[in-house]
C-alpha cells in the first residue's frame, strides 16, 4: 500500500468519528485484511474507556428508531453525542452536545447540524415532556436517536459517542487547533488576544468550548462547531501519517459507536472524492423558538417543530442557509 492511500484510509476512521473529514484520492484507499482487522477491533473494544452499553433504564430495540421513510438515500444522517464532564459512563448520563452529521454517499458533501440542549421534546416510549439532552440518560443513544427522529423527522440509525475530555490528548497528537477567539473568549482561556487565529493546545480548546458565561447554549453550540470545523481544516492541510495514526489510536478509546467498519469504508469513495468545506448550522433558528421555564423542567426552549424541521430538512438536502441565533 502506498504511504497516501495508508495515511488517507488511517484518517478517515479517524475524522468519521470526529464528524470531520479528508480526502485527496480519486479511488477508495486499498485496505488489507489485518488493517481493517486492527480497525474493526478498536471499534468493539471493550477496555476503552467509553464502551457500548445497554443495560439502560429504557430498553430500545435497533430496529425501533422511529426512522422517517420517503428522505433522500444519498444522504446519511449519524447522530453525535458528546460530554466534556470526564466522566466515563457517558451512554448513561445527559449529553452537552448532540450534533446531527450529514454525509453525502455520492458527492462527500457533509453538513454539521447542532441541536441545542433545552430543547423541549416527548420522549418516546415513556411519553414525557423532557429536555432532548436527557434522552441518552434515559435510553442511551438507542433512545437519543429515537427521539431526534421523532422530533425532526429524520431517518438516523447511527451514532456515536464522544467523551470530549479525552481529545484533549488528539488535539495535542495534531499539534494543536487554530480559532480565531473574542476579546472575552481569549481571557477566559487565557490565552493573548488576537484579531488572527490563535494556536490552542488540547486544554484551551477544551475550555474554549466549555465557556458559558458570555452567552447561552447556542453561543456554546457555535463555539463546538467552529472547533470541529478547525478540526477538519487541520487535518485537511498538515497531518501527517505519523499525527494521524496517533490521533486515531486515542480518539477511539473515548469513543463509543454502532457504526461498523463496513459503515465507515461505505464512506470512503465519497469522502475522499468530495473535498469540500463542512458546511455548518445551529437548530431552531432564530424566531422559531422561546425560552420558558418550568417548574419541572426548569429552562427549556420551546420550539415550532413544523418550521424547525422544515428548516433542518432544507438545510441538510438543499444546502439552505439561515441565521444561526
Amino acid at each position: 500500500m502506498k504511504p497516501t492511500k495508508r495515511w488517507l484510509s488511517a484518517l478517515l476512521s479517524l475524522l468519521m468519528l470526529l464528524t470531520v473529514f479528508i480526502g485527496a484520492a480519486a479511488e477508495a484507499p486499498d485496505l488489507t485484511e489485518e488493517e481493517l482487522a486492527e480497525i474493526d477491533e478498536a471499534l468493539l473494544d471493550e477496555s476503552k474507556d467509553l464502551p457500548v452499553r445497554e443495560d439502560f433504564r429504557i430498553q430500545v430495540s435497533p430496529d425501533d428508531l422511529s426512522v422517517a421513510e420517503g428522505l433522500d438515500p444519498d444522504w446519511m444522517n449519524i447522530l453525535l453525542l458528546g460530554t466534556d464532564t470526564g466522566k466515563i459512563e457517558l451512554n448513561y448520563g445527559r449529553t452537552d452536545t448532540m450534533i446531527i452529521l450529514s454525509v453525502n454517499k455520492v458527492t462527500g458533501k457533509m453538513r454539521l447540524s447542532s441541536l441545542v440542549r433545552d430543547m423541549q421534546v416527548n420522549l418516546p416510549i415513556i411519553n414525557r415532556l423532557a429536555k432532548i439532552n436527557t434522552a441518552n440518560a434515559y435510553g442511551g443513544p438507542l433512545l437519543a436517536v429515537k427521539t431526534v427522529n421523532e422530533a425532526l423527522g429524520l431517518n438516523i440509525r447511527h451514532y456515536v459517542s464522544i467523551n470530549f475530555n479525552g481529545f484533549k490528548k488528539v488535539i495535542d497528537n495534531l499539534g494543536g487547533v487554530e480559532l480565531t477567539l473574542r476579546s472575552a473568549e481569549a481571557q477566559i482561556v487565557k490565552v493573548p488576544y488576537s484579531e488572527e487565529p490563535v494556536l490552542l493546545n488540547g486544554f484551551q480548546a477544551l475550555e474554549y468550548v466549555r465557556i458559558r458565561q458570555l452567552d447561552d447554549n447556542f453561543g456554546r453550540n457555535e463555539r463546538q462547531r467552529k472547533l470541529l470545523t478547525s478540526l477538519f481544516n487541520k487535518m485537511l492541510r498538515n497531518a501527517n501519517m505519523q499525527q494521524a495514526m496517533e490521533a486515531l489510536s486515542e480518539s477511539l478509546k473515548h469513543m463509543a459507536t454502532n457504526l461498523s467498519i463496513n459503515d465507515l469504508l461505505a464512506l470512503v469513495v465519497p469522502v475522499f472524492t468530495g473535498m469540500e468545506d463542512m458546511d455548518t448550522a445551529g437548530f431552531p433558528v432564530a424566531g422559531d423558538y422561546q425560552g420558558k421555564y418550568d417548574d419541572r423542567l426548569r429552562a427549556v426552549i420551546v420550539f415550532d417543530h413544523e418550521k424547525t424541521q422544515q428548516k433542518l430538512h432544507d438545510y441538510i438536502y438543499q444546502g439552505t442557509t439561515y441565521d444561526n441565533p
